[in-house]
């Protein structure tokens, strides 16, 4: 049965009012989730979607359309036409609803949509370079053909390189596929030729240290000079980071970063003067202003290993054809168990494993803790990051296609219980955790033969250990 609707008008951003029609929020929410190949591709079995079972795209559409009436109703001001709500409200009770029900996936989506039409209507894109949901298409389809080709396209197919003894030959040729687009990109900055910047950026756990490190060496043999400049040292201090409810800092945004320090030091670097660089230690939480002479010569490139390196006030200093921007994703297109449900795994858990690796290795932070401060890392790369890589000069796939055994036999028995996050109420959290864990428990680990199989200058030895370039 229906929800009652009582909500009358809603307003335009313009102010102007105009009558509430809920059947546009289903399609928004079937446009979303079709996206990314339907709600199944966001329910896990047996945890919180006993409501949703067996539903159609459309029936499951329509429940949670309900649910956004009832949270509207719920605020009594809302019936009022004089204080009636706007888009925005209505777009966030989606949001919520989406991720309070478990439909993280369909939520980030319809996020990435939402915070990319925001930058248009901000005339920081132009329709041209609207990413719309984000997904680099064309590479996702390429990778998953390789795979296919390479008969790795399953967690059942991964399996059996496991089993059979043989899984350096396909760590070898992911590896390969990997320098095979370094290559490409090393042509395209040459061919460009007027860059003094090149920035190195995508979400966190993406490979970027490793790319960034290869790219250079690649381009210095054509006597080209790269001076490598970090941006981790501008971050601000912790007292002045945005927290959650639950006390944990958002690192992830990057308001979090001197912005205005950034932009003046690339102008004056790029324009001969010497700058005195902070450097920002961890493990206190804070910057040592004034503490690095920095000075790069006239033929010498910028080089920027950066989260934030697509968000536009980061270098709104900086001419757009002085530019080169090099966008990097971990994408995954490995269907869960033999293949036969079309559930694909998701390229945010890999870089979610690797990060767990790497924080519990670097910076004394639990798989735990990573899990549960997953979801500022994802709200970051929804609204600062994903909806510029149209404006990008290459896309390139940091997922390496043998990796997941890997990553299951480095985590051991480290990884967390989600359930954990269930009862704290934390659903985001305990969806992807759900979500992982069950995908580790169908893979065979790559037990005693992981550092022998992978070189030390690959870049999942950033999260693995042992990496040496």
């Amino acid at each position: 049965m229906a929800v009652e609707n009582k909500i009358v008008t809603i307003k335009k951003r313009t102010g102007a009012p105009i009558p509430f029609d809920s059947s546009r929020i289903k399609k928004a929410i079937l446009k979303a989730t079709a996206d990314i190949g339907g709600f199944k591709q966001d329910i896990i079995p047996d945890t919180i979607y006993s409501a949703f079972k067996e539903k159609t795209d459309e029936e499951i559409a329509a429940l949670l359309t309900d649910d956004i009436i009832m949270c509207l109703n719920a605020e009594k001001s809302h019936q009022n036409p004089a204080s009636a709500p706007d888009v925005e409200t209505i777009q966030n009770y989606v949001v919520h609803v989406l991720r309070s029900r478990g439909f993280v996936d369909t939520a980030d989506v319809y996020e990435t949509y939402r915070w990319g039409k925001a930058r248009v209507r901000e005339k920081e894109l132009t329709d041209e370079q609207f990413a719309g949901v984000g997904y680099p298409r064309e590479k996702m389809d390429a990778l998953y053909r390789w795979n296919c080709d390479n008969n790795c396209e399953t967690i059942q197919k991964l399996n059996v390189w496991v089993l059979s003894g043989k899984l350096e030959d396909l760590v070898d040729a992911s590896i390969a596929e990997y320098e095979r687009q370094l290559d490409e990109v090393a042509d395209l900055f040459r061919q460009k030729g007027s860059a003094r910047v090149f920035f190195v950026t995508g979400p966190s756990s993406s490979g970027k240290t490793t790319t960034t490190s290869k790219l250079a060496k690649r381009l210095a043999k054509d006597g080209l000079r790269f001076h490598e400049l970090n941006l981790d040292d501008y971050f601000k201090g912790l007292s002045e980071y945005p927290r959650d409810a639950f006390g944990d800092w958002d690192f992830e945004t990057p308001q979090a970063l001197m912005l205005d320090l950034i932009n003046e030091h690339l102008v004056r670097l790029l324009d001969g003067e010497t700058i005195r660089k902070p450097i920002y230690d961890f493990k206190q939480g804070r910057s040592v202003l004034e503490a690095e002479e920095v000075r790069i010569e006239s033929d010498e490139i910028l080089l920027l290993d950066s989260l934030h390196g697509l968000y536009p006030p980061m270098t709104a200093s900086i001419p757009e054809e002085l530019k080169f921007k090099l966008f990097i994703e971990a994408l995954s297109m490995i269907k869960l168990g033999d293949g036969t449900n079309d559930i694909l795994t998701k390229g945010t858990d890999i870089r979610l494993l690797r990060r767990m690796l790497r924080d519990k290795k670097h910076r004394n932070h639990s798989p735990k803790m990573t899990l549960g401060h997953w979801h500022f890392v994802r709200k970051g790369e929804l609204r600062d990051m994903i909806p510029y890589i149209k404006t990008v000069d290459y896309v390139m796939n940091g997922g390496l296609s043998f990796e997941l055994p890997v990553l299951k036999s480095v985590m051991g028995d480290d990884f967390p219980d989600p359930k954990w996050f269930l009862n704290q109420g934390r659903f985001d959290a305990y969806i992807r955790g759900e979500r992982v864990r069950r995908i580790l428990e169908s893979l065979m680990p790559a037990k005693d033969i992981t550092y022998d199989l992978i070189p030390p200058d690959c870049h999942l030895r950033e999260f693995i250990g042992g990496l040496k370039l």
